[in-house]
């Protein structure tokens, strides 16, 4: 394909919508409709986050979270009108990856033509969102992140500013650093701006102060509600406090070595190996950064390229990136990749054999990862389990056991306990206790322990999903040592074998106590 072929006929751009809407239903269901169970994913902490507010308890003051409520009321307002259903995590990715789709070739279409503007988004799609297609709160600040970026490409009015601002108040509500990284990117990018323009429309004063009150005003609109219902002390130790002191402690993946960590590795023929890894990792921050010199550099020569709307994205990407620099594991690296990639394929979008070649090896390489994603997932080895929830699809012969086996042993909506956090939502259980999951680090705070510990002995919870790796302190700020000692007292292990996880019964003697 030429990297500049004008504008590309109505059927591409519809095609090109069709098949991916196609690729992520694929990608998400099993044919015809049962979706596929994302068990041990993140999304499903949030999920069963807003099951609990769906039962009329509030975040931060009735139970633990680190990040906004945003994500949590996305899911919450899904239920109130679908009921609780499995599918609807799925679904609600399909409607991410499409919204990022369309955002992405609407960006690029304000600085390529022809192809070349939907390369960007069939990279993103196979390389970036499929690896890391985890329905949390990451992909959702992205989404409007990118939508702030859309609405400033062609014209950077005051009320342009103003909306942009408060979408990267959304974010924020998603993901507290997202937004707040987006603005200073749109702030030094209209300080760039304002200093090429000869007379500028407006001063550059009004239009950074229009960004920072939309973006305060409505980051406090959006929090007031869960802030006033939870205390303010509360909030601010949920939402700022711990994620400075105490988050870090709970894995080396949350700081900087987990830089290059998990490199792609294919164990077997059918599992699909993860190109991307290799592609992101070189390509942020390295292309903005190339992109800063060569703009310094060629802008003045040649004022026919859009370097406004190159600035633009490669500023709020690059803000982006430091975003989650202080923790670049591979998966987040993913999800602040799309501006990126877009200055890439501007980047590509040159004359010469080379430049050419590298275009045609993206674009039949990703088709070609696409299908292989798809046939995988639909030809694969799988199991089918009626959940309470809905009927639900697992790759993996255990994971499917230990479902199976729990969905015999609990009915809902009755009390369990998992101490990874990640069978509740489909199983249609609650939990006795107030954080999502167990960690033998300063991550788990010693009240927490111990509330937990007293809802177990308060609710006599039957039945326990015990993570094997917590069974020792190995570590000086590990807090579990009462709840060891509990269970050994008042539970015993039983059902199907398992290499990670032990299964809990509660001793006949304590459950009459």
């Amino acid at each position: 394909m030429r990297a500049s072929a004008g504008q590309v006929p109505r059927w591409f751009h519809n095609g090109f919508l069709i098949v991916t809407g196609a690729f992520l239903y694929l990608d998400l269901f099993i044919l015809p409709a049962t979706p596929i169970a994302g068990t041990d994913l993140d999304q499903s902490i949030y999920l069963h986050n807003a099951t609990k507010m769906f039962d009329g308890q509030m975040i931060y003051r009735d139970f633990f979270q680190f990040t906004p409520p945003g994500t949590e009321l996305v899911y919450l307002v899904l239920f109130k009108l679908f009921g609780i259903h499995a599918w609807i995590p799925n679904a609600a990715l399909v409607v991410l990856g499409l919204s990022l789709t369309w955002l992405s070739i609407f960006i690029s279409k304000q600085i390529l033509s022809g192809q070349a503007a939907y390369l960007p988004a069939f990279l993103f799609l196979a390389l970036a969102f499929h690896p890391a297609m985890d329905g949390s709160h990451h992909w959702f600040s992205m989404l409007a992140v990118t939508a702030a970026i859309a609405l400033m490409i062609k014209d950077r009015n005051l009320a342009r500013v103003a909306e942009a601002g408060v979408l990267c108040a959304v974010a924020s509500f998603f993901t507290q650093p997202r937004g707040a990284g987006a603005v200073v990117g749109l702030a030094i990018f209209l300080w760039w701006e304002h200093r090429r323009k000869p007379e500028p429309d407006e001063p550059l004063w009004k239009s950074e102060a229009i960004l920072a009150a939309t973006f305060t005003v409505a980051t406090a609109v959006l929090n007031i509600y869960f802030l006033w219902n939870a205390g303010l002390k509360r909030f601010l130790w949920c939402t700022v406090i711990f994620g400075i002191k105490y988050y870090p402690a709970e894995s080396k993946l949350n700081s900087l070595q987990a830089y290059l960590a998990f490199p792609p590795m294919v164990a077997h023929l059918r599992h699909v190996p993860q190109p991307g890894w290799l592609l992101i990792h070189a390509l942020l921050p390295l292309v903005y950064l190339l992109f800063f010199a060569r703009c310094w550099r060629e802008s003045k020569k040649s004022p026919d390229q859009p370097w406004d709307r190159l600035m633009l994205v490669s500023s709020v990407g690059f803000f982006l990136f430091l975003g989650v620099a202080p923790a670049p594991i591979f998966w987040r690296l993913f999800v602040v990749s799309l501006p990126g990639l877009i200055v890439l394929a501007w980047f590509l979008d040159s004359p010469g054999k080379l430049l050419v070649l590298a275009r045609r090896v993206l674009w039949i390489g990703t088709a070609a990862a696409m299908v292989s994603i798809v046939w995988n997932h639909q030809t694969r080895w799988r199991a089918i389990l009626e959940t309470p929830t809905g009927r639900a699809a697992f790759f993996e012969p255990d994971e499917y056991q230990r479902y199976k086996w729990l969905a015999s042993r609990t009915h809902p909506p009755e009390l369990f306990f998992d101490c990874s956090g990640k069978s509740y939502f489909l199983l249609g259980l609650r939990s006795p206790a107030k954080v999502s999951f167990l960690s033998g680090t300063d991550y788990l705070r010693p009240e927490q322990v111990l509330d937990l510990t007293e809802n177990l002995e308060r609710h006599r919870v039957p039945v326990i999903l015990w993570c094997s790796d917590l069974d020792a302190a190995i570590r000086p700020d590990d807090h579990l040592g009462p709840l060891r000692d509990y269970l050994r007292t008042h539970y015993h292990a039983t059902g199907p074998p398992d290499n990670s996880l032990v299964f809990l019964e509660r001793n006949a003697w304590s459950l009459m106590k």
